[in-house]
């Protein structure tokens, strides 16, 4: 679900882009958004002007809340899947304007505050391509991601100096946004139970 999810961001992130350029030259499908580290495992910066836009997960919370219940599903068998209550994920979602020329690169960083200004909530009745990069059966649709929000983080400057800190690199024209929810679930060894076939119901 989280490669689901920072797919289709990154494709519609970049299609956003392109279409509020209209400059062919510069900014076209596939030369504007990347996913993937800004560092690699060897300490090396993994950016380049060959795009404009770097995507990455910078950290993962839980969403904690009280009174979560299990949640039943069909199963294939004509039996009820029991599934233990979802893991809700807040992802820490890094975007990272990285053109060598300083005054492209902030325009590309208003491109993506307009982006998410526009579009704080993508769920597949306005975005139907949501789930265009899962590998799950469709018959699992609670597998499927359902609803993303966005959120901008205000970093103060030690949070920013700790963030780079963590990345070994030094401060690039960014933003953070928090992405919730995805709802993950955990589908293999859970207990299934027979479905129910009938209901008595005894007035008083």
């Amino acid at each position: 679900m989280i490669r689901t999810s920072l797919k289709f961001i990154k494709k519609e992130l970049e299609t956003y882009i392109v279409d509020r350029e209209q400059d062919p030259l510069n900014y076209n499908i596939g030369n504007v958004v990347d996913l993937k580290p800004v560092v690699k495992a060897n300490g090396e910066l993994n950016v380049t002007d060959s795009t404009h836009v770097t995507i990455m997960m910078a950290g993962v919370e839980e969403e904690r809340r009280e009174s979560k219940r299990p949640v039943f599903v069909p199963a294939p068998d004509k039996k009820i899947l029991r599934l233990n209550p979802p893991v809700e994920l807040d992802l820490l979602i890094l975007f990272i304007a990285h053109n060598s020329d300083y005054e492209t690169a902030l325009r590309d960083l208003s491109n993506v505050a307009s982006f998410f200004q526009a579009n704080p909530v993508f769920d597949e009745q306005r975005f139907p391509g949501l789930n265009e990069f899962a590998t799950e059966p469709i018959n699992k649709p609670w597998q499927l991601v359902e609803r993303l929000t966005f959120k901008l983080l205000s970093l103060s400057f030690e949070q920013q100096n700790n963030l780079w800190g963590m990345l070994g690199g030094k401060y690039i024209p960014s933003l953070v946004y928090k992405m919730n929810m995805l709802t993950v679930f955990e589908t293999r060894s859970q207990e299934k139970i027979q479905s129910i076939k009938a209901l008595n119901i005894k007035e008083n």
